[in-house]
């Protein structure tokens, strides 16, 4: 079964790698500009005139020789194989421009935006088919993750840095040689702009059907398994400020049950090696979520090293949860536990909103701010849920159909609301 997987692997990161020839084809005709990470071969066919297939070769060896120079005796003899994809990556360059020239040369400038924007379409599906197969980088990576590494700076920052770099390199030099911007231009900046977003669109819509084919649906799903006989387990998610949390605590106390929330982030520094505060400040970081498919496209290959911090908290939280649920019988609170336990017949899944007003009254109170600052964070706080749970459920948060109970705190007080819960959850369970 493995081997079949690698052989899917294998033919679909070609594929990735042949539909990402064919948008930057596209970007060539459009006379727009390319992306960044094209910008250096191009840059070498306008100036020199060398042929862009050949200029993408020359182009990975010497990012290969970089990493050579870099990393020295840290350099590994398997990845010269970058030299190799290399020489595929610009044949494939090659044929592809071949093809594209049989086009009319756009004199419409609406036309030349289309086929820009239809080259980052392409090289978004040739990303999302390439990356996630996870075999050979192509060397820019490669040379990007010796600089991380050597650096200690973070990947995704060394690659804005990178890509910022070519793109300056390569206007300097055509207007140094040409006294024009040449290789770059407004198709640069959309490709930049747009290509990560589509990618997280892609991702959204098929990354979970790609991932089954490509088996690595245990990876990128992290599930909890059914709870051991005996064990139940009460997920509370909660609009801030409707009280969920103490709601929790009084569910847990009537109930004898285990009860979890800030625990949660203790556990996962302990598991996750990053500090309490860090994980606080960064569990919900996804408050835009254009911007962190921006972003995240910038994190490079798929590996657990190279996952933005965001995704890798989410996959310790969710192991961390499914066990807690295997433990014993507990309430937990946020973390998204009613997902990460969907399939658990013995879970029980509540959401607790309240009035605007309620809400208001209570996180004003508690914060000492004034109504004004307490409803600007209450927008705050249930945006970064909302986005959150979107992100990496594909699910509506506060959806009646994702839970077994939904109820206003407002309506009842904590106290009866917990009572209510406690009933319904036994009455459900047949306890």
């Amino acid at each position: 079964m493995k081997q079949n997987h690698l052989k899917i692997r294998t033919a679909l990161y070609f594929v990735g790698l042949f539909v990402m020839t064919i948008g930057i084809a596209l970007s060539v005709k459009s006379n727009l500009g390319v992306s960044p990470v094209s910008s250096i071969p191009y840059t070498m066919t306008c100036v020199w005139g060398i042929e862009m297939g050949k200029a993408t070769i020359l182009f990975h060896i010497v990012l290969v020789l970089l990493q050579i120079l870099l990393l020295r005796r840290k350099f590994k003899p398997a990845q010269l194989l970058q030299v190799l994809v290399g020489v595929v990556f610009g044949y494939f360059t090659t044929f592809c421009n071949y093809m594209v020239s049989f086009l009319p040369t756009p004199e419409n400038l609406a036309i030349r935006v289309g086929m820009v924007l239809a080259s980052t379409v392409f090289v978004a599906i040739g990303i999302f088919f390439y990356l996630p197969a996870d075999l050979i980088p192509l060397a820019g990576e490669g040379a990007m993750q010796a600089v991380s590494s050597v650096t200690g700076i973070e990947f995704p920052k060394v690659k804005i840095g990178f890509d910022c770099t070519m793109v300056l390199v390569s206007v300097i030099t055509c207007l140094t040689c040409l006294h024009s911007l040449g290789s770059v231009g407004a198709g640069t900046v959309i490709a930049a702009v747009l290509v990560g977003t589509l990618v997280g669109v892609l991702n959204r819509a098929f990354g979970k059907r790609r991932d089954v084919i490509m088996g690595r649906e245990e990876a990128t799903a992290p599930t909890a398994a059914p709870g051991q006989s005996g064990h139940y387990v009460i997920t509370i998610s909660r609009e801030f400020g409707s009280g969920g949390r103490e709601i929790g605590k009084l569910l847990a106390r009537q109930l004898g049950f285990q009860y979890y929330d800030s625990e949660l982030i203790r556990l996962a520094a302990e598991k996750s090696g990053y500090s309490p505060e860090f994980i606080e400040q960064n569990e919900q970081a996804i408050k835009n979520p254009i911007l962190y498919d921006f972003f995240a496209w910038y994190a490079g290959p798929l590996e657990q090293s190279e996952q933005t911090k965001v995704d890798q908290l989410f996959q310790k939280e969710s192991q961390l949860i499914g066990e807690l649920a295997q433990k014993g019988s507990c309430v937990i609170v946020g973390r998204l536990a009613n997902y990460i336990l969907k399939d658990m017949p013995t879970a029980y899944h509540v959401f607790i909103s309240a009035d605007m007003a309620a809400k208001a009254a209570r996180v004003a109170g508690r914060d000492q701010v004034s109504e004004k600052a307490a409803l600007a964070k209450i927008a705050k706080v249930d945006h970064e849920r909302a986005v959150h749970c979107k992100h990496f459920t594909k699910t509506e948060w506060g959806n009646a159909k994702h839970y077994d109970l939904c109820i206003r705190s407002n309506d009842l007080g904590t106290e009866e609301t917990a009572s209510l819960i406690a009933g319904l959850f036994r009455r459900k369970m047949g306890l």
